[in-house]
């Protein structure tokens, strides 16, 4: 094995240690027995290991991962046909189909709302994170902040319609006009 197969195999066995809880969750939704899960996870990452030279750099990891996992689950339904804490074949494809790329629209989503606050005017980002990630309510964050409730309304109304339309172009998406 080449130092560069290694260094490939090493940044594979890496991303399946990043992408391992979302693997898991995924596995999980499809096969809700905690203990064949994780029998099916550690099959999965010894199939990505040794299916690493198929990754290619810079793809879709995740989307990559789970057809393997997708595979697997229908393995371990085969071998316990008689269970019925396992869905069909069907209905794994049918959730296999769509969960990975509604994972990544998630995410792409929570990284253009990153950007997206960080452009944001310092007053509105600081009622957002008050409100959003300390949780508190309308009358204490205008204490909070020496405002008035109503001008805590509007800075957060605006706000969010900000952040809406920022998240929408950093998508590509029409936000209708």
């Amino acid at each position: 094995m080449s130092e560069n197969d290694s260094s490939h195999r090493d940044e594979v066995n890496a991303l399946f240690v990043q992408y391992s809880p979302r693997i898991r969750g995924f596995i999980l939704s499809v096969l809700p027995n905690m203990s064949r899960a994780d029998d099916v996870l550690q099959d999965t990452f010894m199939t990505v290991t040794a299916k690493a030279d198929d990754f290619t750099s810079g793809s879709n990891f995740f989307a990559w991962a789970c057809r393997i996992a997708h595979f697997k689950v229908l393995e371990e339904g085969k071998r316990d046909s008689k269970s019925n804490n396992i869905l069909s074949p069907e209905v794994i494809e049918a959730i296999c189909s769509a969960q990975p790329g509604a994972d990544e629209l998630r995410e792409e989503r929570l990284l253009a709302l990153h950007d997206c606050l960080s452009k944001l005017a310092p007053h509105a980002r600081r009622a957002i994170e008050l409100r959003y990630s300390r949780a508190h309510r309308t009358g204490e964050i205008a204490q909070i902040l020496g405002w008035s409730i109503d001008s805590v309304y509007v800075v957060l109304s605006r706000a969010r319609v900000t952040l809406g339309k920022c998240i929408d172009r950093n998508m590509g998406i029409n936000a209708g006009g």
